[in-house]
């Protein structure tokens, strides 16, 4: 009886993970701002796969009248629930600004950051399962 009801909550549960994840879409997004002469790239990164998905591309920094704004480039991820752009302090996510949920799986993608940040001390994009705490890949800004 114990290990029947143990095995109706183990699928229950799993059932509920799989319904409840919110993915972000596969369609492709092709914005860019580098053939904006206004826009200074200031940043720039490779992406690294984390330990829960597979992350390829460039992060690049742009300043644009004060004001900056991370750009995916050449960017694909594996797809998963409820993924976040966030920019870092460390690898991974302890100390961090979202910027906004990811718009797409795949494609050049531009993502406003807020306020003054000092890109000296947050030095990192991530894409980041906020749900599950999943670092899915990171990208160090140099």
């Amino acid at each position: 009886m114990k290990t029947t009801l143990l095995a109706f909550i183990i699928v229950c549960s799993g059932i509920t993970m799989v319904t409840s994840c919110k993915k972000a879409s596969t369609t492709f997004i092709n914005e860019t701002l580098t053939e904006d002469t206004a826009a200074v790239l200031k940043y720039s990164g490779d992406f690294i796969s984390g330990p829960y998905g597979t992350v390829t591309g460039k992060a690049k920094v742009y300043l644009k009248q004060g004001n900056y704004t991370v750009a995916l480039e050449d960017f694909t991820s594996s797809n998963g629930p409820d993924l976040k752009v966030y920019i870092s302090k460390e690898q991974y996510p302890v100390n961090f600004i979202k910027l906004s949920n990811l718009r797409s799986v795949n494609g050049n993608q531009l993502y406003e950051v807020p306020g003054s940040t000092d890109f000296s001390v947050y030095k990192f994009v991530l894409i980041h399962c906020e749900q599950y705490n999943h670092l899915f890949g990171s990208a160090e800004l140099r």
